[in-house]
């Protein structure tokens, strides 16, 4: 059967070439390290995936806590007119403050106009057309008087500290039952919030706080006033922390602006007139990215009863946009909040940066140290696979292992049987072969015939492929 043996042995040698392909040298390593870096990899991914659930309920939670801010300060500055308009109509109710006369009523409105526990600015006009009004503005006094002593033109005075005309500032045409204010206040015969205006004496959005005052017949006599400047709603705007790049801002349910929190007007000058500013409008990229959103998004505002979130992209980075409805207090405005993602999102990428970077890190030393792991296995193996072979050669030396015997771990014990077992096995090889010469010295003594020398020879060749094919194993 040589022909059998030979295709075996074929098989057995391409089967080894086969096995060869993997190594341990780079298997363990690999072992190590694959299931190492796939774990960095994956809490990377869960650390920044929390992050950014957690980024959008901070984001959700700063939004909610502008809002309110925004609210109260917003209920807090209508607060104050809509007691004083009320304080006002109580005491004219009461008689103490007389209507008729148009000049003690300047007085006493100056006088209510003194203290910035009040207000700075309080005026009345009545059915028959005449006006008075009182402000206090950068320590400056003024009295406005539109009556049968002025032929029922507006006439601005500036005043002392005790409230005495000292000079003229300006001469108008005025009708206070012609201005909107007046005519809301009229028509609901009760308090009122005017349609937010421009007003004709300064460059600023204002709101007015109108009382009607009825005589003790029910028919209306006047209408007082307290003019509420817008500005100081966005100057707040701009003093309140929302975030490193986010917005706050303050509209009608028309979508019109009102306040915000960027350095742009709520409204524009074309020539001497001035018109007001539509959010979507608006000079502020963000503020107007928002607007723009949540109107195509909400056909009409005034259906917004609860907080009302979305998300938009602007210039490629995610925006997190909350709106509030304002109904304090009889006035109907929405509150937005706008909040770029990545505002927060920088810690959340230098946290997942960083672990990457320990990531790496730990994957180096790890690899390393599966490195010299693999080397520290792999040599005394090297050296009990060389042996192996330097027996099947007959080369074997005992000193070769004389290392890994050394060594303080398994590998030694296994190399001192091994090393046992070669040197009965050298043994056994060197007194076969002893023998084998002795047989050859006495056939080629007394001679043999023919076929059984080669019986002799056929047996000899056996015993060495079987010798090598244990030294093969």
């Amino acid at each position: 059967m040589p022909g059998v043996r030979s295709a075996s042995t074929g098989s057995a040698a391409a089967s080894h070439r086969r096995r060869r392909l993997i190594s341990i040298r780079w298997t363990l390593p690999l072992c190590v390290v694959a299931p190492l870096v796939s774990g960095i990899a994956l809490t990377s991914w869960l650390a920044f995936r929390s992050g950014q659930n957690a980024v959008e309920e901070l984001v959700g939670k700063v939004s909610t806590e502008v809002a309110a801010n925004i609210e109260k300060q917003v209920t807090s500055y209508l607060t104050k007119p809509s007691l004083i308009s009320a304080a006002v109509s109580a005491e004219v109710a009461s008689g103490n403050i007389d209507l008729q006369d148009t000049r003690q009523l300047g007085q006493d409105l100056w006088q209510l106009t003194q203290s910035d526990l009040l207000t700075n600015n309080l005026f009345y006009g009545s059915e028959s057309g005449e006006f008075v009004y009182s402000e206090r503005q950068d320590g400056q006094h003024r009295l406005d008087f539109v009556d049968a002593a002025t032929d029922f033109r507006r006439i601005a005075y500036r005043t002392d500290d005790d409230g005495n005309l000292t000079e003229t500032l300006s001469e108008t045409d005025y009708d206070p039952r012609v201005r909107p204010w007046y005519q809301e206040a009229a028509a609901t015969e009760g308090p009122v919030w005017s349609q937010v205006y421009i007003a004709t004496s300064r460059a600023d959005l204002t709101l007015t706080r109108a009382t009607p005052v009825f005589d003790r017949s029910g028919q209306l006599e006047g209408v007082f006033g307290i003019d509420v400047y817008l500005f100081e709603l966005s100057d707040f705007l701009r003093n309140l922390t929302v975030s490193p790049q986010g917005r706050a801002f303050i509209i009608e349910t028309s979508g019109e602006l009102i306040a915000s929190s960027d350095s742009g007007k709520p409204f524009i000058e074309q020539g001497e007139e001035k018109l007001r500013l539509a959010a979507a409008n608006s000079q502020d990229p963000l503020v107007q990215a928002t607007a723009s959103h949540l109107l195509a998004a909400v056909d009409d505002l005034r259906q917004i009863e609860r907080p009302y979130t979305f998300e938009f992209e602007l210039e490629g980075q995610k925006q997190l946009a909350y709106i509030y409805h304002l109904r304090e207090l009889g006035v109907n405005w929405l509150i937005g909040v706008t909040i770029p993602q990545n505002d927060y999102m920088e810690t959340i990428h230098a946290n997942a940066q960083r672990t990457l970077a320990i990531g790496l890190v730990i994957t180096a030393i790890a690899s390393l140290l599966a490195l010299a792991a693999a080397l520290y296995i792999i040599r005394p193996i090297h050296q009990l696979n060389q042996a192996a072979h330097d027996i099947k050669d007959n080369q074997f030396n005992p000193d070769d292992l004389a290392g890994v015997i050394a060594r303080p771990d398994e590998f030694s014990e296994l190399a001192s049987l091994f090393n046992d077992m070669a040197t009965v096995v050298v043994s056994r090889e060197q007194s076969l072969a002893e023998q084998v010469k002795q047989l050859k010295t006495e056939i080629d003594r007394h001679g043999m015939t023919g076929r059984n020398r080669d019986q002799l020879e056929a047996l000899l060749k056996r015993a060495q492929q079987i010798r090598k094919a244990h030294a093969d194993r």
